[in-house]
C-alpha cells in the first residue's frame, strides 16, 4: 500500500508554470483558490492575489497580510525562478497583491527568503489600515486538528475562478519546519493557492501553503489531495525582525503652483508620501527654500520679488502665517536658506544679479534691519549647505558654477571660484552636506540632473560632472538624508520626481513621480527631520536611580540596568535639551532636577527647584524654545506649575496653582508648538487641558473621550499633530487613545493594547512611532511600539535586566 504521507520530492510547487496554455489564462484577471467552497464576502479580507511577472512570464499566488505594510508567502512564488533563494531588496519581478476587496498594492521590497523553510515577507508601496492583518499562532496544530486553507488558486472546474476559495484539511505530521497536512472529501490545494494561509480552529495563522499532490485540479491527473505547508507558528521571532517599525527620517515639501503653496510629507525608510497634496495657503511665489529647525520648518519665498517667510508648526499642524523679511527687497530672482544653530541665514539674488544675505535669530526673535550685499555679478541661481558652522554657497551665473563660503562665526566670506568640470549651460541648481562634504547638483542644458561632488576633508571637487539621470526637468532641490541625499525635481509638466543617492558610492536611484496629482509646480523645497537613534530610560528606586541605553533601530540595549547614583526617587520625568537630557524627580516629597550628557556619559547631582514644594505626589516637564514647564501634583492633589527659563538663567520665585479638576493621582505632558499638553488622571478617569505658552493660559480640563476607568498610571507621546495617550487600566494592562488636534477631535474608544500587572509606563515617539515602556511587578520593563502611519503594535518584548521595586519610568530619545 503506497505511503499516505505525500513526499516532498515529488509534489508540484503550486506555481502557475508558464506553459503556454496555462501561463495565458493565469494572467487573466483573478487566479483564485482552493477547490472548497467561495469565501464569503468579507471573510479572509486579510487574503491575497500575487500577480508576479509581465505578460509575456507571467505566475499567480497567494498571500497573507500580517502587518498593515506586510505580506507573508511562500519564497517560490518571488524567486526569479522557483526554488532559488532570495535575497533582500526590490522583487525579481513586477509583482501586484489584490485583496479579496479588490485593494491592489505594489510590492516595493522582499526580505530574504527563510533560511530553513518556503516562507518570504514582501513590503507592499502603501499601508492597508482598513484590513486586520491575520492573527498568528504561537503553537503548531494537533496531529488530526481540522485547518482551513484559503487561496486564489485554479480550482476542479475552473482556471481562473475570481473568488477566494477555502478548503478544509486535516493535520497529520509536524516537524521543526513543515506540516503535511491532507484535504477532507475533495478539497484540495491547486496551482496558484501556493503562499495562501493556513488557519486553526480559532482562525489563527498556523503555516503558509507550499506544495501540493493537486489530486482532483483542473488539468491534473492524480487523486491524493495531501500537501505541505510552512509551519509560521515557531518562526515569530523572524517575522517581528522583519516587519517592526523602522526608524527613519521624515521628508517635507513645500511647493508652489497655480498661485498657491502646497504641502506633501513623506516617510523616507519606507519610501511612503501622503496620498495628495494639501493646500497651505495662497500666495502665488515663484521660488521657495525650506529649513528644519526643532519642529518646526520655516519657509522662506519670493513672490512679486519680494521675500517672505512664515513657519509650520508640527505640533499644531498650523501655518504662521506669511511676513515679509525686513529690508525691502524687491526684483529677487533666487532664494536659499540655510540653518545654523538658531539662525537661519537667508541668500537671494537681486533683480541685478547680486548676491544679498539676511539672518534671523529665532532664540532672539528678530532679523537684521537690512539685506547686506555681499558681492557678485551675473547670479541666476543660488543654493547653500551647511557644513558644521559654514555656510557652502553655490551659485549658478551665465550657465557656469561658482562657489563660496560663509563662517558664521567670524562674519566672513571667502571669494568666489569656478567649481571644476565645466558644466556650461546650468538652469538650476541644489546642493547638500554629509558631513564636511558636498554634493552638487544642477539641471544642464540638456534638461538633465548632473552631479559634482566638494571633498573639503580632502580640499579638492572632482574633475568632472557626472550625468544622474532626468529629463525635461526645470526645478530641483535636495536634502541629506544619513548617508544620502534626496532630489526632488520639477518636470516639464510641473509634476515633482524624487530620486536617491547613496553618498558611499554615488549611484542614483530611478526616478519616481511623487502621488497626490500636483501638476504645474513653479519650485519645489525639502527639509528633512532626522529621526532619533538613541534612547535612554531611567528609572528611579527607593534607593537611587538606574538607567539603561538602546538604540532604536535594532531595538537592543545593554545588558544590564547601571546605577547612576543620587536621592530615592518616587515620581520621575525627563526632557531632551538638545545636547543632553534634563531629569526632574521627586525625592521626600520635594522636586529635584539633574543633567545627563551622553556625550561624555556624565551625569551631574541633583539641584533643588525654587518654591518650596512639599509632599509632592507626581511630575511632568516640556521643554519650548530651552524654556522648562514644570507641573506637579501637591500634597492636596492639585495641579502646580514651575518654569525654568534656561535662556535667561533663572526660575519663577515660586510654585504657581493651577484651579481645576482636584484629587489628581498622576500627570504626563508633551510639547506641541507653543502649547504644553498635559494630561492627568483624577478617580482612576483621564483627562486633558493645555498651556499656551505665548499668554501663560491655560485651558479647562475635559475628560478625555471612551471611559476609561481605574486608570493606574498615565503617559503621552506626540506624533505631527497627534497624541497618543495611554493609560494602565484596572486590569493592568495598557490602553491607548490618540487625538487629532488639527481636526479637534478624540478617537470614540480607548483600545486594548495587552500586557498584564503592569504598574508604571513612559512613553516617547521618533518618526512616525510611538514607543512604551512599562514596569511589571517582577521588576522588568517591557516594551511595545505603535507605528502610528499603519496603526500597529508590535508585541511586547522584555528589556534586559531587572530592577528591584521601581517606584517611576521615563524614556528620552536623541539623534
Amino acid at each position: 500500500m503506497p505511503e499516505t504521507r505525500p513526499r516532498p520530492v515529488r509534489m508540484t510547487c503550486l506555481l502557475v508554470t508558464a506553459t503556454a496554455v496555462a501561463a495565458s489564462l493565469i494572467a487573466v484577471g483573478s487566479a483564485q483558490a482552493v477547490t472548497g467552497p467561495e469565501a464569503t464576502p468579507g471573510q479572509y479580507a486579510y487574503a491575497a492575489k500575487l500577480s508576479i511577472g509581465d505578460e509575456a512570464n507571467s505566475r499567480a499566488c497567494s498571500a497573507t497580510l500580517v502587518n498593515a505594510r506586510w505580506v507573508l508567502t511562500a519564497a517560490a512564488c518571488l524567486a526569479a525562478k522557483p526554488g532559488d533563494a532570495i535575497a533582500a531588496g526590490r522583487p525579481a519581478l513586477a509583482t501586484t497583491a489584490t485583496f479579496a476587496g479588490g485593494q491592489t498594492r505594489q510590492v516595493v521590497e522582499v526580505s530574504a527568503s527563510a533560511a530553513d523553510r518556503d516562507l518570504v515577507l514582501a513590503r507592499l508601496a502603501a499601508p492597508v489600515t482598513d484590513i486586520a492583518p491575520v492573527q498568528r499562532a504561537t503553537t503548531a496544530p494537533a496531529t488530526g486538528a481540522d485547518l482551513t486553507a484559503t487561496g486564489f488558486g485554479r480550482t476542479k472546474t475552473e482556471w481562473v475562478p475570481g473568488k477566494l476559495h477555502t478548503g478544509t484539511f486535516t493535520a497529520n505530521t509536524t516537524d521543526a519546519t513543515t506540516l503535511a497536512i491532507t484535504g477532507k472529501g475533495t478539497d484540495v490545494l491547486c496551482k496558484g493557492d501556493t503562499g495562501g494561509p493556513l488557519l486553526n480552529a480559532a482562525g489563527e495563522l498556523v503555516g503558509i501553503n507550499s506544495r501540493s499532490w493537486q489530486g482532483g485540479c483542473l488539468g491534473e491527473t492524480e487523486t491524493r489531495t495531501g500537501a505541505v505547508s510552512a509551519r509560521t507558528d515557531n518562526i515569530g521571532q523572524w517575522i517581528d525582525q522583519v516587519i517592526a517599525p523602522r526608524n527613519s527620517s521624515q521628508v517635507s515639501l513645500l511647493a508652489g503652483g497655480g498661485g498657491a503653496m502646497w504641502k506633501q510629507t513623506g516617510d523616507l525608510a519606507y519610501g511612503e508620501y501622503g496620498q495628495s497634496w494639501a493646500k497651505a495657503d495662497g500666495l502665488d511665489v515663484s521660488r521657495v527654500s525650506t529649513v528644519r529647525h526643532g519642529d518646526e520648518i520655516r519657509a522662506y519665498a519670493i513672490a512679486g520679488g519680494r521675500v517672505y517667510s512664515q513657519d509650520f508648526y508640527n505640533g499644531t499642524g498650523k501655518w504662521s502665517g506669511w511676513g515679509e523679511v525686513p529690508g525691502g527687497a524687491a526684483g529677487a530672482k533666487d532664494i536659499t536658506a540655510s540653518l545654523v544653530g538658531d539662525t537661519v541665514h537667508v541668500l537671494i539674488v537681486g533683480s541685478e544679479g547680486n548676491l544679498y544675505a539676511q539672518a534671523a535669530d529665532y532664540r532672539a526673535g528678530r532679523w537684521n534691519d537690512l539685506w547686506t550685499a555681499v558681492g557678485a555679478t551675473g547670479l541666476s541661481h543660488i543654493t547653500s549647505a551647511v557644513s558644521g558652522t559654514t555656510v557652502r554657497v553655490v551659485g549658478v551665473a551665465g550657465g557656469e558654477v561658482y562657489n563660496r563660503d560663509f563662517d558664521t562665526r567670524s562674519g566672513s566670506w571667502s571669494a568666489w571660484g569656478a567649481v571644476p568640470g565645466g558644466a556650461g549651460g546650468a538652469v538650476d541648481i541644489a546642493s547638500s552636506a554629509i558631513g564636511n562634504n558636498v554634493h552638487v547638483q544642477i539641471i544642464g542644458a540638456d534638461g538633465a540632473i548632473w552631479t559634482q561632488y566638494g571633498n573639503y576633508d580632502a580640499g579638492r571637487w572632482n574633475d568632472k560632472w557626472t550625468k544622474a539621470g532626468g529629463t525635461g526637468l526645470t526645478r530641483i532641490t535636495s536634502a541629506a538624508s544619513g548617508d544620502s541625499v534626496e532630489l526632488y525635481a520639477v518636470g516639464a509638466d510641473g509634476k515633482i520626481n524624487n530620486a536617491t543617492m547613496r553618498a558611499a558610492d554615488g549611484v542614483w536611484g530611478a526616478f519616481h513621480e511623487l502621488s497626490g496629482g500636483l501638476a504645474g509646480a513653479s519650485d519645489i523645497a525639502v527639509a528633512v527631520s532626522a529621526a532619533p537613534s538613541k534612547v535612554t530610560l531611567a528609572a528611579g528606586t527607593a534607593n537611587t536611580m538606574f538607567a539603561q541605553s538602546g538604540t532604536l533601530a535594532t531595538g537592543t540595549f545593554g545588558a544590564q540596568w547601571n546605577s547612576v547614583g543620587g536621592a530615592p526617587i518616587t515620581a520621575l520625568t525627563s526632557v531632551d535639551t538638545g545636547t543632553g537630557i534634563r531629569y526632574i524627580g521627586v525625592a521626600g516629597g520635594k522636586v529635584y532636577d539633574r543633567v545627563y550628557d551622553p556625550r561624555t556619559n556624565a551625569w551631574a547631582d541633583w539641584y533643588d527647584v525654587p518654591g518650596g514644594a512639599a509632599g509632592v505626589k507626581d511630575v511632568s516637564a516640556a521643554m519650548i524654545n530651552n524654556v522648562l514647564y514644570v507641573q506637579i501634583i501637591g500634597s492636596d492633589g492639585k495641579l502646580y506649575t514651575q518654569v525654568g527659563d534656561y535662556n535667561a538663567g533663572r526660575w519663577n520665585d515660586g510654585w504657581t496653582l493651577v484651579t481645576g479638576v482636584d484629587g489628581l493621582t498622576g500627570i504626563t505632558s508633551v510639547k506641541a508648538g507653543q502649547f504644553v499638553r498635559l494630561y492627568g488622571l483624577a478617580g482612576g478617569k483621564a483627562y486633558g487641558r493645555d498651556l499656551d505658552t505665548r499668554k501663560g493660559t491655560w485651558s479647562v480640563w475635559g475628560e478625555i473621550p471612551g471611559s476609561i476607568a481605574g486608570a493606574k498610571d498615565i503617559s503621552a507621546a506626540r506624533v505631527g499633530h497627534t497624541v497618543q495617550v495611554q493609560v494602565i487600566g484596572s486590569d493592568g494592562a495598557l490602553y491607548n487613545q490618540s487625538a487629532d488636534y488639527l481636526a479637534g477631535a478624540w478617537k470614540p474608544t480607548w483600545s486594548r493594547i495587552g500586557g498584564s500587572r503592569l504598574n508604571r509606563i513612559a512613553s516617547t515617539s521618533a518618526a512616525n512611532n510611538v514607543h512604551v515602556y512599562a514596569t511589571g511587578t517582577d521588576g522588568r520593563v517591557r516594551n511595545t511600539t505603535l507605528d502610528t502611519t499603519a496603526g500597529n503594535w508590535t508585541g511586547w518584548r522584555e528589556i534586559p535586566g531587572a530592577l528591584t521595586s521601581p517606584t517611576d519610568l521615563t524614556v528620552t530619545t536623541a539623534r
